[in-house]
């Protein structure tokens, strides 16, 4: 947990995410009130609610991170079922929006009451799942000047190869168009991306 709560420190010099202190050891949530977290904001995966995160939250914060779910019911992912009277659905050239502008307004609903926790520093986004790729989209169609950090949990971030026997892609081309339209996931000086048992 300490090399993961690493990306979310601020340095106090310049408010900026530090990597640089991935070997520090936090022995308890009481020792991170030395430093100061930037808050979080969880994107719950497909299928998944906001409630499935509550004991990472609670983990989080009692390090130090003030986090924020996006308010995500079971029911709502029912509303992608809009996607199938779209011809792409079929075609496997599936577009975000508008099928899924319900959860992008969600993840920025929680941005905003992250943003109100920040006191002025940037944010950081944890996306599980389908929330990994969403977050992109999110930070496509939003922006990122508020964003510092995309920790991305299980997440397929390219699409399925093909051309190959059995091969489906479940996402109907969704993930071919975050591949093409969303910047890339690469660790840069303005972003950091990290991506755990993902690829």
């Amino acid at each position: 947990m300490a090399s993961v709560l690493s990306a979310f420190k601020l340095s106090s010099s310049s408010r900026l995410l530090s990597l640089d202190h991935a070997s520090a050891s936090l022995s308890s949530p009481s020792s991170s009130s030395v430093f100061k977290y930037r808050p979080a904001v969880i994107l719950p995966g497909l299928g998944n609610n906001s409630s499935d995160y509550q004991k990472l939250e609670l983990t989080l914060r009692n390090y130090g991170v003030e986090t924020v779910v996006a308010k995500v019911s079971r029911f709502d992912w029912l509303r992608n079922a809009a996607g199938l009277v779209d011809p792409n659905y079929w075609r496997g050239t599936l577009r975000p929006r508008p099928v899924l502008d319900w959860y992008l307004k969600r993840v920025d609903e929680a941005v905003q009451e992250a943003k109100e926790l920040s006191q002025g520093c940037t944010l950081s986004l944890i996306g599980h799942s389908a929330g990994g790729w969403l977050a992109r989209i999110y930070m496509e169609d939003f922006g990122i000047s508020h964003i510092s950090l995309l920790l991305t949990l299980g997440t397929p971030h390219l699409p399925p190869p093909k051309g190959l026997p059995g091969v489906i892609d479940q996402t109907r081309g969704l993930l071919n168009y975050v591949e093409k339209h969303c910047s890339k996931a690469v660790y840069t000086s303005q972003l950091k991306y990290v991506c755990i048992a993902g690829r």
